[in-house]
């Protein structure tokens, strides 16, 4: 929900650089005409694989490789993190019947819980909810549960966000009730963005929450523009992680969210010097996608950060004048379109059969910006 959502283990170190850029992953064998067909083959896809009770994903399918994880909290988390971007991307193409059947499953569902001291996945699950409830609640959805998931969600965020503002999704030291790890910028990034839509929607937002989180993302900007993998980082400034081909992804979130609230840190020319980067350092995000083991590739990428970095990237279009959008727009469109399964889904992570849905929930959302 950098993972399925995007989740990271400790990062191993990968720091050499082959003699040669390799070509981006093979494109898949069906390569669709145009964007409006690619959306409609992926919600097909969605439809099809929705489950009985609303939901998306079982957790019963396994290749041995997926991140560590707990039962059942992890997989709560997960499928509630998936089923909300399946919510949101359905929402947006206009599919009702299996939207509105997916909107109840999470009105009924429990909410995700902490797996124990050092998972945290449950963050991301609540950074989803609370984002779908709010987009629910801004294009006219009345029913009054909607609102109580999302402020139920909204009180998770503030009691699992980090003790100095932000979002994590592992505590690997002290497991205190306040995660002690310092945030991901990426995490930090998604979890603002769900806070402004909230807002939006009318809730009532914590604002030493938001200025805190919003202090640290702008406190995790480098010199060169990117950001740090997390608050933690800034002691290893040139991990391979940290350099512009490691942290050309998760910069497109840290700009979106920076820019939704107005920080000075964020700027037209800057979001623009970020989208080149984008295009010009792609094929070291493309190259994670889809390798078996988290942070394997060069620059220690991940494959479950790519769909999620091109949605983010596609909702900085919003931020651009109508001479500079449709260049962006075919750019990150490139990045997706070339991908999509014969089954009409995308993905870019085995994550036991969560990764379809929410990387196709993901590339929806993204074509539906760049048409």
């Amino acid at each position: 929900m950098a993972a399925v959502l995007p989740f990271i283990v400790a990062p191993s170190v990968r720091a050499e650089e082959p003699a040669a850029v390799p070509p981006a992953t093979t494109a898949a064998a069906t390569q669709p005409a145009s964007i409006p067909e690619a959306i409609d083959r992926g919600v097909k896809f969605l439809v099809k694989s929705q489950n009985a009770d609303g939901s998306w994903g079982t957790g019963t399918e396994t290749r041995g490789t997926e991140i560590m994880s707990m039962v059942p909290g992890s997989h709560d988390a997960f499928r509630l993190g998936t089923t909300a971007l399946c919510v949101m991307a359905l929402r947006e193409t206009g599919q009702t019947e299996a939207h509105d059947k997916a909107v109840q499953y999470l009105l009924k569902a429990d909410d995700a819980k902490r797996d124990d001291g050092t998972l945290l996945y449950n963050t991301w699950a609540h950074v989803y909810v609370l984002q779908a409830m709010a987009e629910e609640m801004i294009h006219g959805n009345k029913d009054p549960h909607v609102a109580d998931v999302a402020k139920r969600n909204l009180k998770e965020m503030e009691q699992y966000a980090t003790y100095m503002g932000g979002w994590a999704y592992y505590d690997f030291h002290h497991h205190t009730q306040s995660p002690a790890l310092g945030p991901t910028s990426f995490g930090t990034a998604a979890g603002l963005v769900a806070l402004y839509e909230a807002k939006q929607a009318g809730l009532e937002i914590p604002e030493k929450l938001v200025d805190r989180s919003q202090r640290r993302l702008e406190e995790m900007r480098l010199p060169n523009g990117v950001f740090l993998y997390g608050e933690d980082y800034k002691y290893i400034p040139r991990l391979p992680a940290n350099l512009p081909r490691g942290a050309v992804g998760r910069t497109q979130p840290a700009n979106y969210a920076l820019w939704l609230w107005k920080s000075k840190e964020v700027n037209p020319q800057r979001i623009i010097d970020g989208l080149d980067l984008f295009k010009k350092e792609h094929a070291w995000l493309d190259m994670g996608r889809k390798r078996p083991f988290p942070h394997e590739s060069w620059y220690q990428t991940s494959g479950y950060y790519y769909y999620f970095d091109h949605y983010y990237a596609s909702r900085l279009l919003e931020s651009l004048n109508s001479d500079d959008k449709p260049r962006y727009a075919a750019q990150i469109a490139e990045g997706v379109l070339p991908h999509q399964e014969e089954d009409g889904s995308w993905w870019d992570y085995a994550m036991w059969d969560y990764h379809k849905p929410y990387g196709t929930a993901f590339a929806v959302m993204t074509l539906l910006r760049c048409k």
